[in-house]
């Protein structure tokens, strides 16, 4: 291979390069411009508080429109509240595709934590013979349905 060969294939090298490189610094140039574009992070959702009866406790869950009603509660709380969709898709009620709303209501009458009469359409059984004074979930770890926990801890 002669010398001029040899030195074009070198120049079309570093044209490819620069190509790329200019290609990914304007993505990046392009990214940080539409940063401030992005829709905020969601906030954190702190974690229900420790219920001792079998009331339950209402949701407070933010007005939806009649279309967003429709929608699968775990399409937007895969981005809400991760951590719950994976526990929910990896227990029993997820594989038997037991719905959000059969324990936790619509969204008219939501509650964040279910009261134990919602446990009881299905479980009546484990709910009349559970241990006096305590609820389902003092024992039974949210979402997870794996079983006992560990002192009555979630």
């Amino acid at each position: 291979m002669a010398f001029r060969e040899k030195a074009t294939q070198a120049k079309e090298g570093i044209v490819k390069r620069f190509l790329i490189v200019a290609a990914v610094l304007a993505a990046v140039i392009a990214l940080v411009g539409c940063a401030d574009k992005l829709p905020p992070a969601p906030e954190t959702v702190s974690p229900p508080p420790p219920v001792t009866n079998a009331a339950g406790v209402p949701a407070g869950h933010p007005q939806l429109d009649e279309q967003e009603t429709y929608v699968a509660c775990s399409d937007c709380h895969r981005d809400v509240t991760p951590e719950i969709v994976e526990q929910w898709e990896n227990s029993a009620h997820g594989i038997g595709l037991v719905k959000c709303y059969q324990c936790h209501g619509s969204y008219d009458n939501m509650m964040r934590v279910p009261a134990v009469s919602n446990c009881s359409i299905c479980h009546e059984d484990k709910v009349s013979n559970h241990t006096e004074g305590k609820v389902c979930w003092q024992c039974h770890a949210a979402h997870g349905f794996a079983g006992h926990n560990q002192g009555g801890q979630r």
